[in-house]
């Protein structure tokens, strides 16, 4: 049996866009956004066999329009993710804002994503979606380390390919830096150490925000 959710104004804007040039989209629907891209398989009805349309990834707002369930009984929502695109995705993939159970259970999703950029891009969902929600801290604490982590990996790298005559123009400017630039994590030269170290603003934002 399909229940419909009654129909917001939704303003979504593309994830992982510095904010002063995010384009704003209105979508109708309740407001929510992809988390596990294992499910996220966007597709013509509610049926894990139906037409794939496409896959929706980590960190996209969409609209819920309604929901239904499969003859096994997996939970599909019917979504919006353009002002003409709809489909169905698994319910699993998806949180709410606000929705406890769903912090919680992105919580645990980030503690079982061996990936470390997608770790800190869904800590950084959590934190920014779920402010209030007890999961919060712990998200702060997990990207903080993923982040000290990726600092390592990129100086091996930064290292090898571009040499021991490289500066910290050039050290800050390795490509490798890029992606994590667009989630809001820099880091620094660390000269004395010839290599890349975290700036260590989720520690700082753990200590403003909660006082750990």
């Amino acid at each position: 049996m399909i229940f419909f959710i009654s129909l917001i104004v939704l303003t979504v804007v593309p994830s992982e866009v510095p904010a002063r040039s995010r384009r704003r989209v209105v979508l109708p629907g309740a407001r929510a956004l992809v988390v596990d891209e294992r499910l996220s398989a966007l597709r013509e009805r509610p049926d894990l066999r139906a037409a794939l349309a496409q896959r929706l990834r980590p960190g996209r707002v969409i609209g819920v329009l309604g929901a239904a369930r499969d003859r096994s009984g997996t939970r599909f929502l019917r979504v919006a993710v353009t002002r003409n695109t709809r489909g169905w995705i698994c319910a699993e993939a998806v949180v709410r804002p606000g929705q406890r159970e769903d912090a919680r259970r992105l919580l645990q999703l980030i503690d079982e994503t061996t990936d470390d950029y997608q770790r800190i891009r869904l800590a950084r969902l959590l934190v920014d979606e779920f402010r209030a929600a007890p999961q919060a801290p712990q998200a702060l604490r997990l990207l903080a380390a993923a982040a000290e982590r990726v600092a390592e990996r990129l100086s091996r790298d930064a290292r090898r390919r571009l040499g021991d005559e490289a500066g910290r123009d050039r050290w800050l400017n390795f490509p490798g830096l890029d992606r994590y630039n667009r989630l809001g994590v820099t880091f620094e030269y660390d000269a004395a150490g010839d290599r890349l170290v975290y700036d260590g603003a989720a520690w700082r934002e753990l200590k403003r925000r909660f006082g750990q």
